[in-house]
């Protein structure tokens, strides 16, 4: 069996194209169908291919529009998956049903989600059977790596320019003869350049001239073949065909050319303005081998031949004409297929967006943005929010109405903006929008858009004052207009903000009432999950791991339940954290490593690599550490979060001390402190405060490598530190102790005590040490961080009743 699959230039971002394309061949499913036509024909071809299984016909359905309750709530990310697991079923099984090519043309073409899809089905599925794929060279299918990771079962073809004999061969094939006229032969040789497609058309070119006639059973030349008779390119010749077509005749390829490289018979028969002369044009131009029928059934189906054709024929077309007929085609659609407009979201905003009617255009790229984002095909979304905002946005003299619609536009944007992780690029539009938005009276709009900017300035900038300032202004619109949407999320970010600016006790609160609305709004998990991620933080800087391991297990058992896999990710972060700060290293580990496993954005799974590079140099496995953050800072940079680039920097510049670059590393982090500073980032201060006294004690203790190559890169610093290291650790602990108090913040209040109780015994301040190892033990206990309360009770123990070692 041979089943086909085509990407167009017009489908580029229209998630999944050629694999509906495939599916459409495979269940007989033609554009005319009713929904229930369609929800029919795929039910029954996936029962015939692999009985009944549940789990696949609601994911392949969805490509179609089609609802079903099992798929409802899942998160886009999680049906992204199934997807895949859905598709390499059905591809097994029509392979194992007989042999099988796969044929998909155009690749250079498709969407990127699809082309995701098609890499990760041929590197899994092991069927005999042939995917042929055709692109052009500016593409490439696989990276090197992943191509010989398939082995002896992938083959690239580069097709290569034809030689002169090759070329010669085509000629005499293409006019059935081995007798070619010698001007015509000498002609080829100089010109067609072993372009096999210039070559076919320059001889369809030269017969539809007259310029080459058969007489006898044999070719010959008419007059002379010279460089103003024939264009040197291949769009030129094709332009000079179109040209010599009948009026109408061109005039039916120009309007089916606006349709795209394929078209129905029955949308070219309601757009076209000579709809008696339809058949016989269509036929003259099969003969000319111009297009060819790519089906009769179930609908009758044309095909330009070649791309490059459609093109040429498509620019020849004045704009206004192209515009009109552009019109014509999305006005027939929505007629046509007003059953399944979903469907054609995307093909509507094509052509409307080319047409006239500007409010359509923005309304069906919206449209089609949102349904890529529901696929999780996050680029195909971005690129269509983009589409629609440069159409309004440049728009003079914008109503009210239009004005609102943009805000409304860049608010679902900036959920597209985050799973992409580009802070930065949100944090500029929010910003270029945000005197729009103030200038309506409108204080739902207003509340939603400063607390996406609220949240948006501290994930970019780590501007967490503005942070709280927009945060708290749009809590007050959502309470002044009782929106619970906009006080969710108000309270769900001001949880993070509060949690940094170790207002812990609010950040407590204000994630209470986030859950609450999320009972009232039920279905938005992100409210669920993230206000309740934030709770786990603020537990965090306070210490409280049972409470911690509690959520993240509560978050893991509602990520499974409502198959979500942020609520999965973050699950795995807290259930570590927990672990973390019960003192079990090695568990939390493999917790982090589970959250950057299944994370489905970017910055999620940075999320997880912050933890796991902060519980590595923990445990003293630096080396293991470095990866990771720098990953994660080459992220930062690159995408403008500033929310966990400092953390990621203060922990490196703890992997960059451990390699014996102290100076460095404790240049690295008082530039961090003194932004910690500025920003009043309380939380990040007080940690930074911590690491650079733990630093100092080791000096100071004398802990640490000692081997030739450290004393000699660090011998400066270590003759002018050495004599201070102790006062410096000291200050630095009675910096952090100070800080973590006022906030509360019992997590690094505990470390500070065990460790400053440490320097204060190795320079024999019996009772000094003895008190904080005591308020260490407390504050350990309290929260039951049992490996950290071991160390601090032996600290203790080691000491004797008199007061000496």
């Amino acid at each position: 069996q041979w089943l086909e699959g085509r990407a167009y230039a017009y489908s580029q971002n229209i998630p999944y194209y050629p694999l509906i394309d495939l599916l459409n061949g495979v269940f007989h499913i033609n554009e005319e169908d009713p929904q229930g036509k369609v929800r029919e024909k795929v039910e029954s071809g996936v029962q015939a291919l692999v009985g009944e299984q549940e789990d696949i016909v609601p994911y392949l359905s969805t490509l179609y529009s089609l609802r079903y309750p099992e798929v409802e709530e899942v998160s886009p990310e999680f049906w992204k998956s199934r997807l895949q697991e859905a598709v390499q079923t059905i591809i097994s099984a029509l392979a194992r049903n007989a042999p099988t090519v796969f044929m998909l043309e155009d690749l250079h073409w498709a969407d990127p989600s699809f082309v995701e899809l098609l890499r990760h089905t041929l590197l899994d599925v092991r069927q005999p059977a042939i995917v042929l794929c055709i692109y052009r060279p500016v593409f490439s299918l696989f990276t090197s790596q992943q191509a010989g990771g398939l082995g002896k079962f992938y083959h690239e073809i580069r097709l290569q320019d034809l030689s002169l004999s090759e070329a010669q061969d085509m000629l005499e094939s293409l006019l059935g003869t081995r007798s070619i006229p010698s001007d015509l032969k000498q002609f080829v040789q100089e010109r067609a350049e072993g372009n096999p497609f210039y070559l076919e058309e320059l001889v369809n070119s030269l017969i539809e001239s007259g310029t080459l006639i058969r007489e006898n059973g044999a070719w010959r030349i008419t007059r002379p073949i010279s460089d103003s008779d024939i264009s040197p390119t291949i769009h030129g010749l094709i332009a000079g065909r179109v040209d010599r077509l009948e009026r109408e005749t061109k005039r039916i390829l120009q309007e089916a050319s606006v349709i795209g490289r394929a078209f129905l018979y029955d949308i070219l028969r309601r757009v076209t303005e000579l709809q008696e002369r339809i058949d016989r044009g269509l036929s003259m131009l099969e003969r000319l081998d111009l297009i060819r029928t790519r089906s009769l059934e179930p609908e009758l189906e044309y095909m330009f031949k070649h791309p490059l054709t459609q093109e040429v024929v498509y620019n020849g077309i004045l704009k206004k004409q192209r515009e009109a007929i552009h019109e014509e085609i999305a006005l027939v659609m929505e007629q046509l297929f007003q059953g399944r407009l979903p469907e054609f979201y995307e093909t509507l905003a094509f052509h409307f967006k080319r047409g006239r009617s500007v409010s359509k255009a923005v309304y069906y790229l919206m449209k089609s943005a949102e349904k890529s984002a529901g696929r999780y095909a996050v680029e195909e979304a971005h690129q269509y929010y983009t589409e629609a905002f440069d159409i309004l946005s440049n728009k003079p003299g914008k109503s009210e109405e239009e004005k609102k619609l943009l805000i409304d536009l860049i608010l679902k944007w900036a959920v597209v903006f985050y799973h992409r992780g580009d802070w930065g690029g949100l944090n500029d539009l929010l910003g270029a929008h945000k005197e729009l938005a103030e200038s309506l009276d409108d204080k739902t709009r207003l509340g939603m858009f400063y607390g996406w900017l609220g949240f948006t300035v501290h994930g970019a900038r780590g501007m967490l004052k503005d942070s709280y300032e927009y945060l708290g202004r749009a809590l007050e619109l959502g309470e002044e207009t009782g929106n619970q949407q906009v006080i969710g999320y108000a309270c769900t970010w001001l949880t993070w903000a509060c949690a940094e600016l170790g207002l812990l006790e609010e950040a407590i609160a204000f994630g209470e009432k986030a859950q609450e609305v999320s009972k009232i709004l039920g279905g938005d998990h992100y409210l669920f999950f993230k206000s309740l991620a934030g709770m786990a933080q603020t537990y965090w800087f306070r210490g409280e791991g049972k409470k911690i391991l509690e959520i993240g297990r509560t978050l893991l058992d509602y990520g499974k339940r409502h198959s979500n896999i942020r609520s999965l990710t973050v699950g795995h972060i807290y259930t570590g954290t927990g672990y973390l700060t019960a003192g079990d290293l090695t568990s939390a580990i493999e917790c982090y490593k589970k959250a950057i496993d299944v994370a489905a954005d970017p910055f999620y799974a940075h999320w997880g690599r912050i933890f796991l590079g902060a519980t590595c140099i923990i445990e003293g496995r630096f080396r293991e550490a470095e990866g990771p953050l720098q990953e994660l800072i080459s992220y930062c940079k690159d995408f403008g979060c500033e929310q966990i680039r400092p953390y990621a920097c203060s922990y490196l510049a703890i992997v960059m001390i451990d390699k014996g670059h102290i100076s460095r590393g404790l240049k690295m982090l008082d530039e961090e402190r003194q932004l910690s500073l500025k920003t009043e980032r309380r939380i990040l201060h007080a940690m930074i405060e911590y690491l650079m006294g733990k630093v100092y004690s080791q000096v100071a203790l004398g802990e640490g490598p000692r081997s030739l190559s450290f004393l000699a890169k660090n011998i400066g610093f270590l003759v002018k530190s050495i004599p201070f290291a102790s006062q410096k650790a000291e200050a630095c602990f009675h910096k952090a102790i100070e800080a973590a108090k006022e906030m509360g913040a019992k997590g690094i209040l505990g470390q500070a005590y065990l460790d400053l109780g440490l320097l204060h015994k190795s320079k024999g301040r019996q009772e000094q040490a003895r008190k904080c190892f005591s308020d260490a033990i407390q504050i350990f206990q309290e929260y039951g961080s049992e490996a950290y309360l071991k160390q601090a009770q032996d600290a203790l123990a080691s000491m004797s009743i008199g007061g000496r070692p």
